[in-house]
């Protein structure tokens, strides 16, 4: 039987930090191998770690736009590649949900990151992962 392997994705640059932590700027993304989650974890304190997804594998039809100001501190141009996570929480009986108005942008090409608050109001904080049991039909 094989462990599950962790595959490192690389440090990422918060200026800003993450809110609720703008202490800390360095994290490290994780995958469990195999696995849609991954794990945004400190650098700078091994306490402070998030789940998150990459929210196009559960909600094909997620978009938004950025501003000019977050695409300038991002220094995001035509030509950069970029990625987009959501942070996920798990709450009161087993219920998963994942936050869609706050997506985690990433220039990919200088790593810079950030926390991004959405202005479309179609997104909630709260937004089911997965949808719940259908009750069995008798």
């Amino acid at each position: 039987m094989n462990a599950s392997q962790q595959i490192e994705l690389g440090k990422l640059f918060f200026e800003d930090g993450i809110p609720g932590f703008s202490q800390l700027q360095f994290f490290q993304l994780i995958q469990e191998e195999d696995s849609p989650f991954y794990v945004l974890q400190s650098v700078e304190d091994s306490n402070v770690s998030f789940w998150v997804i990459n929210p196009f594998s559960f909600f094909p039809d997620y978009q938004f736009n950025l501003s000019p100001s977050i695409k300038n501190a991002l220094r995001i141009d035509e030509e950069t590649s970029v990625a987009v996570f959501n942070i996920v929480t798990i709450r009161e009986s087993d219920q998963v949900t994942v936050n869609l108005k706050a997506p985690i942008v990433i220039n990919l090409s200088n790593r810079m990151s950030k926390q991004v608050i959405l202005q479309e109001e179609i997104y909630s904080i709260r937004q089911p992962l997965f949808a719940k049991q259908a009750a069995a039909k008798g």
